[in-house]
């Protein structure tokens, strides 16, 4: 695993320390070495809402073991599996159900500010479930481009 810092600032690793939040890891194999082995330096927030490939994924696990993450060879590779797939291009994990989303999960995953997230989750509040991408671009104060751009990571 090779570390390419352009990569590693790219997704935005900054090594935020782990606060209480609602997100959560999904369960699946890995997800109990993930956590012993990233989680005392990040929390959920830098891998939910992301889809980055294999690669990716390799290079940020390897510049972590180059900044001193601490595990073997085998817990690093399980991590690696683990983080392709469950947060890639491909994976249903990485979506999000828009009506079951809190305003942080929100923010976090489609990269909104907290007023824009907060007026899909009161606009849910008020008509009910949204029914496509079109209607969550119709929420006043929400940036369509940017649910546009997050299209693939959305469910209804």
């Amino acid at each position: 695993m090779k570390f390419n810092a352009r990569i590693l600032f790219a997704v935005g690793l900054s090594g935020i320390p782990m606060a209480a939040q609602s997100l959560k890891l999904p369960d699946a194999p890995g997800k109990v070495v993930t956590q012993k082995v990233c989680g005392t330096c990040h929390g959920a927030e830098l891998m939910i809402g992301r889809q980055e490939t294999r690669e990716v994924w390799g290079a940020i696990v390897g510049d972590m073991v180059q900044r001193g993450a601490q595990g073997t060879e085998d817990e690093f590779y399980d991590v690696v599996d683990y983080l392709s797939a469950n947060f890639s291009p491909t994976s249903p994990v990485t979506r999000l159900n828009v009506n079951k989303a809190s305003s942080p999960d929100l923010q976090t995953a489609l990269h909104l500010p907290a007023k824009q997230a907060d007026a899909i989750v009161q606009q849910r509040k008020d008509k009910g479930d949204f029914k496509s991408i079109e209607d969550l671009q119709k929420v006043p104060g929400v940036d369509a481009k940017k649910i546009e751009s997050n299209k693939k990571r959305l469910s209804f």
